[in-house]
């Protein structure tokens, strides 16, 4: 006999920020093995249902409020999601949580590996959705298609739970009808699997499911409603939540918690990216690293090129000993732009570069269900992206600032030719003589590690809750500002500890 899908027992849940109990001292169970809809008032807890059975919480986020228990697959999960449901639950969001960058074939098969099964396998999960022929980039496919596929992705693992969000949200009464019978099918092929539709479209799963989970606002609980009353359901009127009354106490301790989790999870965030760098997605490290190189390439060149032009053109220009000592000079200027100064600026313009597009696409991807999605799926979204993202900016900067010294030093010796009409290799020998492997050395090191922090930083700002564009926005500029800040930091520190 297996365990019930849902068990509630003397079970209470109430909103985040102002306590307002959405369900009281419910007791319920759900068999396994159906196809459910959950209905409701928008706003009366049943995604937080989903979210709290899946897995899918916002850590940095004070926790979910809840009284007494609930089981799923006979297992507790009001205090996160335990190893052992890893895998046998499975969610598609609303927001479908597709990655554009992969082709629908790639999303499939991403899932796949972190199942364990064939990569051969997706050509057949994807004409079981429908898609076949499949259109070869994700960004061309239509909303209803966009929805099939993430359906696909979630069966991947075969999960014995699958949660779905509005799956016919913002289709046309034939595709929402279709996508039903989809859901339908997937579900009766697996007897013993369980499927939760979250809907306000009864229509569209007419005829088609075992029963209706319906919250009630007024009553505040959760009862399995008979297959009969579906209709009957779709025409009851939906009463608001009674607002609560909120203290400024319970306003200041929401406001306290969550500080407090912000500020774990920085520390999260450090120990996260020692212990997962060992990469597991060596494919996202290598496009990862190749974007972080190429990106800012020709910005950086062109920045230190100006600078190392005009530090030498000045230097030589305003010589106090009236051209005397040029080759002291030039040594001077040489060691300075290539141990201190080009490496400095080419940090900042690496970071205003890249840590801007890291963090705003992180943040989309937050926003619109991505990371949510990795975690449905089982991956741990800091190997996908904290890891790559780690490697990527540790490798690229060095790669980036040795190009802007490459550039700054032809601008010098350009500029050492125009003002004192030095030859090539003369510039050569005083420009470098100066300069030796330690310094290089101590450019290396001061760029991987601007780098590190560069992108545990954009991991960290851009992961975090986004409930609007305004709060991607604020963390591109907070990335940009404390990254720059950062590199600043690393580069006084480790000149002035080296040369002074």
């Amino acid at each position: 006999m297996p365990a019930p899908f849902w068990e509630l027992r003397r079970f209470s849940l109430a909103h985040r920020r102002d306590g307002e109990w959405l369900l009281e001292n419910v007791d319920l169970t759900i068999p396994a093995g159906g196809f459910y809809l959950l209905v409701g008032a928008s706003g009366g807890g049943k995604s937080s249902l989903m979210r709290l059975s899946a897995g899918l919480l916002e850590t940095r986020e004070p926790e979910l409020h809840t009284q007494g228990e609930m089981f799923c697959l006979g297992t507790a999960v009001q205090r996160g999601m335990p190893k052992e449901l890893r895998h046998r639950i499975a969610a598609v969001l609303q927001e479908e949580g597709l990655f554009d960058e992969l082709t629908p074939r790639q999303n499939i098969e991403l899932a796949l590996r972190t199942v364990g099964r064939s990569l051969k396998l997706a050509p057949a999960l994807l004409a079981q959705v429908g898609l076949d022929p499949v259109p070869e980039q994700t960004t061309q496919l239509s909303g209803g298609q966009r929805k099939r596929l993430a359906v696909a992705r979630a069966l991947v693992g075969e999960p014995e739970v699958l949660f779905c969000d509005e799956p016919t949200a913002g289709l046309d009464p034939a595709a929402a009808r279709k996508m039903a019978e989809l859901l339908c099918e997937s579900q009766k092929r697996t007897p013993l699997a369980t499927t939760v539709v979250i809907t306000h479209d009864i229509a569209a799963f007419k005829g088609l499911v075992d029963g209706v989970i319906e919250l009630d606002p007024t009553q505040r609980t959760l009862r399995l409603v008979a297959l009969g009353a579906v209709e009957l359901l779709s025409k009851v009127p939906r009463v608001p939540l009674r607002p609560a009354a909120k203290g400024d106490g319970d306003e200041l301790l929401h406001g306290v918690k969550r500080q407090l989790l912000q500020l774990a999870a920085i520390g999260e965030t450090l120990v996260e990216s020692v212990l997962r760098l060992p990469p597991v997605e060596i494919g996202q490290v290598l496009r990862t690293t190749l974007q972080c190189s190429l990106s800012p390439l020709a910005f950086v060149a062109a920045g230190t090129a100006v600078i190392g032009g005009l530090a030498t053109f000045f230097a030589l220009r305003n010589n106090p000993m009236q051209g005397a000592f040029e080759s002291a000079l030039l040594g001077g200027t040489g060691k300075v732009l290539i141990a201190v100064l080009v490496p400095l600026l080419s940090g900042f313009f690496f970071t205003a570069r890249v840590a801007a597009g890291a963090a705003a696409r992180l943040g989309t991807m937050k926003r619109n269900q991505q990371v949510f999605a990795l975690v449905s799926m089982g991956i741990r979204p800091s190997d996908y992206l904290l890891t790559p993202l780690v490697w990527g900016m540790v490798l690229a900067m060095p790669i980036v600032t040795f190009v802007g010294v490459v550039a700054a030093s032809f601008a010098a010796m350009l500029a050492s030719e125009v003002v004192a009409g030095t030859s090539s290799a003369g510039w050569a020998s005083a420009f470098f003589s100066h300069v030796d492997a330690a310094d290089l050395r101590v450019v290396v090191v001061k760029a991987a590690l601007s780098g590190y922090l560069v992108a545990v930083t954009c991991y960290h700002l851009g992961i975090g809750p986004k409930r609007s564009g305004a709060e991607v926005g604020d963390a591109v500029n907070r990335a940009i500002v404390i990254g720059m800040s950062l590199v600043l930091l690393v580069h006084a520190l480790l000149t002035f500890v080296v040369y002074a």
